[in-house]
C-alpha cells in the first residue's frame, strides 16, 4: 500500500445508484496523476450486478471501487426514517473498524459533484483529533437555526457529517465506534439529523475543515451567496471572504437543501449534467421516487 493511496467511503442504497455514479465519475476526474483513490461503498441492497457496472467506472484509472455489505440489523433499533435518511445514514460510523489497513479515512456522501482533488484535505495533520469536518453553525441553545441542540454536545459549533477526514488509528484507540453506538441508545428518538448528531456528541474535539469540503448548492449557484437560505447561520461560522473563496475554489458541492438532488431536476446544472451524460446507460437508473421528485421539482 503507497503513501499516494487515499481511502474514500461511500454509503448508499439501490435507490441512488444514478447520483452515486455521478459522485465517483466525478471523483475520478477530479483526481491529480499522482493520486489513487481506493474506494469503499458501504451498502445492504445493492446487487452483484450493479456493483460490477459500477466498478466499471475505475476502469482505465489508477482507482480500486469494492464492496462492503452492512448487516441492516445493526442499527435496527436507531432511529431513522424509511424515506431519504434510512439506516444506511450510520453506516459511516463504522469506517474506522471495517477499514482497519488504514490510519486515516474520508467519507463523502454521493448528493455531492467532486471540483478537485482529495490528496491535500487527507495529508492534513489531525493526529490530535479523532475526526475533522466543515464547521456549519454555533452550538448554542438560543438562536439555533439549521440543527438541533444538544447539552450533552461539548463541542462550540456543529460539524456536518457529509465530508469526513477521520482519525481512524485514534479512533480504534479510543473505542469511537462503541461511543456511537452508546450515544444512539442513550439519544433515541431524541436524533434529528441522525448520524450528524451521533458524531458531534460522541466527538468532543474536531479539527474544522474549510468550507471548500462541502458548499452547498444555494451558495455555490447564487450570484449572491448571502441570499442563499442557510447563508442564516453558516456566517456565524465562516466568513464572507472564507465563503468566497470556497465558492470560487470548491472541492466539491454539496446538494442539500430546497432545491432537490440534481439528478432530480428537469433541467440538472450544466456542470451536473456534464457527468451525468458521461454515465454508461446502465448506471443511468431513476426510481419511481426520482420521477416523481421531477415532477414537482421548479428547477
Amino acid at each position: 500500500m503507497t503513501d499516494n493511496v487515499i481511502p474514500v467511503v461511500f454509503c448508499f442504497d439501490k435507490r441512488i445508484i444514478l447520483g452515486a455514479s455521478v459522485a465517483l465519475k466525478s471523483l475520478f476526474d477530479s483526481a491529480k496523476p499522482s493520486t489513487i483513490y481506493d474506494v469503499r461503498i458501504f451498502h445492504s441492497d445493492i446487487d452483484v450486478k450493479n456493483q460490477k457496472n459500477i466498478t466499471k467506472l475505475a476502469k482505465n484509472t489508477n482507482h480500486n471501487i469494492s464492496f462492503n455489505y452492512i448487516n441492516p440489523q445493526i442499527f435496527a433499533h436507531a432511529p431513522h426514517n424509511n424515506k431519504s435518511w434510512t439506516e444506511v445514514v450510520y453506516y459511516r460510523l463504522l469506517a474506522p473498524e471495517i477499514l482497519k489497513e488504514y490510519d486515516k479515512i474520508i467519507y463523502s456522501d454521493v448528493d455531492v459533484l467532486f471540483k478537485g482533488d482529495l490528496a491535500e484535505v487527507y495529508n492534513l495533520d489531525i493526529e490530535n483529533y479523532e475526526m475533522a469536518a466543515v464547521p456549519v453553525e454555533l452550538n448554542k441553545p438560543e438562536g439555533m437555526i439549521g440543527h438541533n441542540y444538544f447539552p450533552e454536545n461539548k463541542n462550540d459549533k456543529i460539524y456536518i457529517s457529509s465530508f469526513i477526514l477521520m482519525n481512524a488509528k485514534l479512533m480504534r484507540e479510543n473505542n469511537a465506534v462503541a461511543r456511537f453506538f452508546d450515544v444512539i441508545r442513550k439519544m433515541d428518538k431524541r436524533l434529528k439529523f441522525f448520524d450528524l448528531d451521533t458524531m458531534n456528541i460522541a466527538i468532543d474535539k474536531f479539527y474544522p475543515l474549510p468550507y471548500s469540503c462541502g458548499v452547498l448548492q444555494s451558495l455555490y449557484y447564487g450570484d449572491d451567496f448571502t441570499q442563499a437560505r442557510e447563508y442564516e447561520y453558516i456566517k456565524n461560522v465562516q466568513t464572507d471572504e472564507q465563503l468566497k473563496q470556497a465558492k470560487e475554489n470548491p472541492i466539491l458541492i454539496h446538494y442539500a437543501g430546497k432545491a432537490g438532488k440534481p439528478w432530480r431536476m428537469k433541467k440538472p446544472y450544466p456542470d451536473y449534467k456534464q457527468f451525468m451524460d458521461k454515465l454508461p446507460k446502465e448506471l443511468k437508473q431513476t426510481t419511481l421516487r426520482d420521477i416523481r421528485k421531477k415532477l414537482f421539482n421548479k428547477r
